[in-house]
């Protein structure tokens, strides 16, 4: 089973021009985005900052603060690979923003002078940035989407070439979005959209869009056990690829597995993304829109109520925030009691019905691919 670093032991000494960009290359550069870049690479486009500037700053006191395990050691690598190593790195944006419910972060990467990245990070571990996520339900668009596609407009009119638009999570629905969305003159230069376990939309959204337009040169992947990425509707094809790791934690990129150049490809989604797919297709379809964001705010009011900016600081300060938050639902009214104890008996009736797709499938049933 081979993943993202062995692909840099096989390839990083090899230039884009050299060895054409792929879907691989298109995993890093999502997943750059996520890294700490803060006072490291410039918000400005024109200001560039090369991979192995950023990293030689990133370390020089110490060992940063990372979202995820292997950042670190992909920053690392980065640096000592001739694939990456000379990337240019700019229009780095990081803004939380709890008024407004949004959480966005991107960043501009240069592969040479005529081709460029637009990454857009996905959910980092704010409370804000996940109670984004929950606002898909019922908000359209969302902040984030519209800072997406501002963001993505204002690079597409600094420069001339091609660009690679693309993200992680939600992340990679914020690639559609401002891909989907922008005028027809500026989705001439993307030559193709990369979506990595990034959920879809509600479809009746997308009508007035230019989806249609770009959406044979968007690149969805999902891995087998796919829960982020199967949310809501995804209207273009998708890629199903294999990771070595279970259930959530198959949203990690660093479990997918590739080979040579590519990510490994799978027929189908296993019965844990459908049993997902399905349980919260019927609980979401089962309320309607003002329900939903009642139920969404009481959940996240309740977390807000601990003080706390990220889920890591829960972890840290559990027994105090546990009795905050006890002390938050003992004050509740009645209603609001009564209305979270319903949602939450709706889910698990939801997923009472749909328990029958862990079944492991019959071995001579035939699979379908979700891409020709």
């Amino acid at each position: 089973m081979y993943n993202l670093f062995d692909y840099l032991a096989w390839r990083g000494d090899l230039p884009v021009a050299a060895d054409g960009f792929n879907d691989i290359d298109a995993v890093i550069l999502s997943r750059l985005s996520y890294l700490p870049f803060d006072g490291i690479v410039s918000d400005c486009f024109q200001n560039y900052t090369t991979v192995s500037q950023a990293a030689d700053r990133m370390f020089s006191e110490g060992e940063p603060s990372f979202l995820w395990e292997g950042d670190d050691r992909l920053m690392k690598e980065l640096a000592q690979s001739e694939r990456f190593c000379g990337m240019k790195l700019s229009g780095y944006v990081n803004r939380v923003d709890d008024e407004r419910q949004m959480q966005f972060a991107a960043l501009l990467i240069t592969i040479d002078e005529s081709t460029r990245f637009v990454s857009f990070r996905g959910t980092d571990n704010t409370i804000v940035g996940w109670q984004e996520d929950f606002n898909l339900f019922f908000t359209f668009p969302l902040a984030s989407q519209f800072e997406a596609k501002r963001y993505w407009e204002e690079a597409a009119d600094r420069f001339g070439g091609s660009f690679y638009l693309g993200g992680h999570s939600k992340g990679g629905n914020l690639a559609v979005y401002a891909a989907s969305f922008c005028a027809e003159a500026l989705q001439d230069k993307i030559t193709a959209v990369y979506s990595m376990d990034g959920p879809g939309f509600e479809l009746e959204h997308m009508k007035d869009s230019g989806f249609e337009r770009i959406k044979d040169r968007i690149h969805t992947y999902v891995p087998q056990s796919s829960i982020f990425g199967m949310l809501l509707e995804h209207e273009e094809s998708y890629t199903v690829i294999q990771s070595s790791q279970r259930g959530f934690l198959q949203h990690d990129v660093y479990s997918w597995e590739v080979e040579r150049t590519s990510l490994v490809k799978l027929d189908e989604v296993n019965g844990t993304s459908v049993f997902f797919d399905r349980t919260l297709t019927r609980f979401i379809a089962n309320m309607p829109p003002e329900e939903r964001k009642a139920f969404t705010e009481e959940i996240f009011g309740i977390l807000r109520s601990t003080e706390e900016m990220t889920f890591d600081e829960m972890a840290d300060n559990w027994l105090r925030d546990t009795g905050k938050i006890f002390r938050t639902l003992k004050g509740l009214d009645a209603s609001s009691r009564s209305m979270l104890a319903s949602k939450l008996l709706q889910l698990v009736k939801a997923a009472g019905k749909n328990v029958s797709a862990l079944k492991p499938a019959p071995k001579d049933k035939k699979k379908a691919k979700k891409e020709p």
